[in-house]
């Protein structure tokens, strides 16, 4: 069978995985090929595939978002951000459309978090949707980009959303949808209309079953996660962590990541993104909590960091209230720095019973 597999944007986090095992999980694959809007990479390994990567940037422009994502040079990371994207949707979306239509594919199976399910249907084509969240920053988070985005950049983004959302909308009509969440499940139903969906959750590695809890932790705190300041927040935990002088550990990188080092005190560390399963492990669940304030449609990180025991200081909305109970975590139910100081002081003073934390994650997933 003739395969084309389609994603939002090619990074190495999370949604990338969950995008790996749905391509491991097909059977009697011919020909596939992935497609995307931006990338870092020519092809995508899987435990049993290597398949190329197709952008809807050409190859030269996907080159240039993509060193001034990694480099930061003067006006032109500000300029050719891969965030600015978001502005040319439209006309990327009919450009990646025409792409995948010139394959002739027998399927598509698209793994979506913002913009990926909005490609053209081809007659007579399956299509297959696995949602990790709709797009957040014109439905969920609007609220948030608005407030940060100004100058011409908030200007363009008030006037681009209404067209977002109404094309949004007319994309309701796949063969088979999956969810990662039932929250998600509940937001696609009521803004798309789609019933029947499938909670599937996000595959998590089994190593993060095995460890022995870590009974005494050692003082710092760690983040997992991209270096954004949109939707991860990670500027409002440098902050909480400096005030409150905590040991904080960042494991990730991102485009943010200079500045956020510049603003970071001598409690914070950051260590980049850890590919090694078990050192990751080793990391987290030596730490005495995780924090992560942000929106999950999911939560991997929040998952695996209660796999091993760790406690979370999380936020109150989304799927994160769905995974556990308060025996494993403080969630706070606003980002306002005042409370987030409040909150952290009841988190690091309350003990947590880190073999209950581990005990109940497990016997939740059961890694299906």
């Amino acid at each position: 069978m003739k395969i084309a597999f389609v994603h939002c944007r090619i990074s190495p986090w999370w949604a990338l995985s969950v995008l790996q095992d749905l391509i491991d999980e097909q059977k009697n694959i011919d020909q596939a090929n992935i497609f995307t809007l931006f990338s870092d990479s020519k092809e995508i390994t899987t435990q049993k595939y290597t398949y190329k990567v197709i952008t809807a940037l050409p190859t030269w422009a996907n080159t240039l978002f993509l060193r001034c994502s990694t480099h930061k040079i003067p006006l032109l990371s500000w300029l050719f951000d891969y965030r600015n994207l978001m502005f040319f949707y439209p006309i990327l979306m009919q450009l990646l459309s025409h792409k995948i239509k010139k394959m002739k594919p027998e399927y598509i199976i698209i793994s979506s978090f913002a913009i990926a399910k909005n490609i053209t249907p081809i007659s007579g084509v399956p299509m297959m949707l696995y949602l990790h969240s709709p797009m957040q920053y014109i439905w969920t988070h609007y609220d948030e980009y608005k407030a940060k985005l100004k100058g011409i950049k908030g200007k363009l983004f008030n006037r681009i959303v209404p067209k977002l959302r109404k094309r949004d909308l007319k994309y309701t009509k796949f063969d088979k949808v999956y969810a990662n969440s039932k929250y998600t499940a509940t937001i696609a139903e009521k803004l798309y209309g789609i019933k029947n969906i499938q909670i599937k959750y996000p595959r998590i590695p089994n190593k993060f079953f095995l460890p022995a809890v870590e009974e005494t932790p050692n003082e710092y705190y760690v983040y997992v996660g991209r270096l954004v300041n949109f939707v991860r927040e990670s500027d409002k935990i440098i902050k909480l962590c400096n005030e409150l002088k905590v040991p904080l550990i960042i494991m990730g990188s991102g485009p943010d990541e200079v500045y956020l080092k510049s603003i970071a005190g001598p409690t914070i560390i950051f260590i980049g993104r850890i590919t090694d399963v078990n050192e990751k492990i080793n990391i987290i669940k030596q730490a005495k909590g995780l924090i992560n304030l942000t929106k999950e449609s999911y939560g991997i990180g929040t998952v695996e960091a209660l796999l091993l025991g760790v406690p979370v200081f999380g936020y109150n909305q989304w799927a994160t209230a769905e995974l556990v109970d308060k025996d494993c975590w403080i969630l706070v139910k606003d980002k306002h720095h005042k409370t987030l100081i409040e909150e952290f002081k009841k988190f690091m003073n309350i003990h947590r019973e880190r073999n209950l934390i581990a005990k109940k994650m497990r016997e939740k997933r059961k890694n299906k």
